[in-house]
């Protein structure tokens, strides 16, 4: 049952009661929920209020808004659940040596498994993506993307779902992040340690290939710590 809402916290009270009617099944797959108006006036609120928590359950992959048809509840996957920490990793956006700490950790020992489970096809779509990086060298944000798509493939190239579905929840903080890294650090690394990275994974030498992704991390560290530093001092 849809129940009036109480004034404190109104949003997110709002918020909760229409993704319980969706994780319950109250709201089954494929169902249309009722308008916007009608949602605010079973609650007592706003249309501004209940736009906002649908907007949100959109983000999170549990509604679609279907131009001239209304919004409809989507087949829930275990991706649209892991997206539910999305408002908890939102809220205070993570500093960038923060993120490069939690990379430094995952990737480099992600790639045991990398050099492990690697294909010939991965393989080929890891040097397609450094073939794009290098042909993007004059579009920041371009580069940027696929830098990121590099360290996404290596995740997905693990075989792990865990480390997949976690670099899938942290993709935006994770965009961000290397959008501020090559802004500021440029494109050579990248290109770099990345062509070697591909070489140690061929030639199947674990040992090499945690080496070099612990030292394309850690430079990016010392280099983003140094820029801020000068930056702080003129």
């Amino acid at each position: 049952m849809i129940e009036p809402v109480k004034r404190n916290s109104i949003r997110e009270q709002v918020f909760k009661q229409l993704e319980r009617q969706i994780i319950s099944g109250s709201w089954l797959p494929g169902t249309k929920i009722p308008s916007e108006h009608e949602l605010a006036s079973m609650m007592g609120v706003s249309r501004v209020t209940v736009r906002e928590a649908l907007q949100k359950l959109n983000t999170l992959g549990l509604l679609e808004a279907r131009r001239g048809e209304g919004t409809y509840v989507k087949e829930l996957s275990v991706d649209a659940c892991m997206n539910s920490l999305l408002p908890l990793l939102l809220l205070d956006t993570p500093e960038i040596m923060y993120v490069l700490e939690y990379r430094k950790i995952v990737e480099t020992a992600s790639m045991e498994l990398v050099v492990e489970r690697a294909t010939e096809d991965d393989i080929e779509r890891l040097k397609s993506i450094l073939e794009e990086m290098v042909h993007s060298k004059e579009n920041i944000k371009r580069f940027a993307e696929k830098d990121l798509d590099f360290h996404l493939a290596l995740a997905e190239i693990t075989k792990n779902p865990v480390i997949i579905k976690v670099n899938h929840v942290l993709k935006g903080i994770l965009d961000a992040s290397m959008d501020y890294i090559v802004q500021c650090l440029g494109t050579y690394d990248g290109l770099y340690y990345h062509d070697r990275i591909i070489n140690a994974i061929k030639d199947r030498d674990k040992e090499k290939a945690q080496q070099l992704m612990m030292e394309h991390i850690m430079k990016t560290i010392e280099r983003i710590d140094l820029a801020e530093k000068n930056a702080a001092n003129t």
